[in-house]
């Protein structure tokens, strides 16, 4: 239990990015972190419901929807796509990519 405290609570230690943004919680972590979340069912849980929920803020702040249903699985296959060829990144620019993908998806609809 005390071992996952801590992993959560080095989750939510904020990381700037370049642009002046700040990332917290999950999505400070590298695509790295992603891409071994598999080891702890806390850090699944917290990196996943971190993803999820940024593009869903990022959809109701849309104009139009870019989560088009919102599949669970198809954004996570996303993410782990996206990590993988790029491990360094942050989680949370990576999930920006993401929305990104989605709205141009959206756009063409």
């Amino acid at each position: 239990m005390k071992r996952a405290l801590a992993i959560v609570m080095m989750l939510l230690l904020p990381t700037s990015l370049n642009a002046g943004s700040t990332i917290v919680g999950a999505g400070s972590q590298s695509c790295t972190a992603w891409l071994n979340r598999k080891k702890s069912l806390v850090v699944k849980a917290a990196f996943e419901s971190w993803v999820v929920g940024f593009v869903s803020g990022l959809n109701v702040s849309a104009e139009r929807d870019i989560v088009g249903g919102g599949d669970f699985s198809a954004i996570v296959a996303w993410m782990d796509r996206r990590c993988k060829s790029n491990s360094s990144d942050q989680i949370g620019v990576a999930a920006l990519d993401l929305a990104m993908e989605l709205a141009g998806n959206a756009a063409k609809r």
